[in-house]
């Protein structure tokens, strides 16, 4: 695995590039829109900026880190921020920390922006980068059940979902936990879906 961190990706309508600053209040404000953050899964958020900024300033401070494969999702015909995408440390059911090489990935889009394929343009510039440049070996990520668009958008990309048991995952925003599918693809896998 190469550790060459978040580099600027280009695609026909979009660039992914590491956070900024002027970014931050705005990943959050999109995460405040609970048709955005309802399946979003994270250690801990607050509603309110004043409390939720100290937290977004420290994962600012590691955004160029090395080791850090998370972009802003940057529309260019407005120049506009309108989500972030992320390759991140995996862990397994138990809860351990799997090899490096294996990892997990995470996206959200302002919902003004659904449905108009930009969360597969970004997903597919990311698994290129991710698969052909860093090097890693398998992506390992679930979706639940009830969060459609982002499972049909797994296996479009041709993740495959490798047990037709679900789990159960507990997400920020929702009360209960809730029915997950579990997908994986390999580099193998991904790049003889490109050819």
């Amino acid at each position: 695995m190469n550790y060459i961190g978040s580099k600027k990706l280009e695609t026909e309508n979009l660039i992914l590039r590491s956070t900024e600053e002027k970014d931050l209040k705005v990943l959050w404000e999109i995460l405040c829109d609970v048709d955005v953050s309802k399946y979003y899964l994270v250690g801990k958020f607050n509603l309110d900026w004043e409390k939720e900024k100290e937290w977004q300033y420290k994962k600012l401070a590691r955004a160029g880190n090395q080791d850090v494969f998370q972009w802003s999702i940057i529309l260019k015909s407005t120049n506009e921020c309108i989500g972030q995408i992320s390759c991140q440390k995996s862990y397994d059911t138990n809860g351990n920390l799997q090899d490096d090489n294996i990892r997990d990935v995470g996206w959200f889009l302002n919902s003004n922006y659904h449905n108009f394929g930009f969360g597969t343009e970004a997903a597919k510039a990311m698994l290129n980068y991710m698969f052909n440049e860093v090097g890693i070996d398998r992506i390992e990520t679930s979706s639940a059940v009830d969060n459609l668009a982002s499972w049909k958008l797994m296996e479009k990309l041709g993740f495959i979902r490798y047990t037709e048991k679900t789990h159960k995952t507990k997400y920020t925003f929702l009360i209960e936990e809730v029915d997950c599918y579990s997908y994986r693809i390999t580099k193998e896998e991904y790049l003889s879906k490109r050819r």
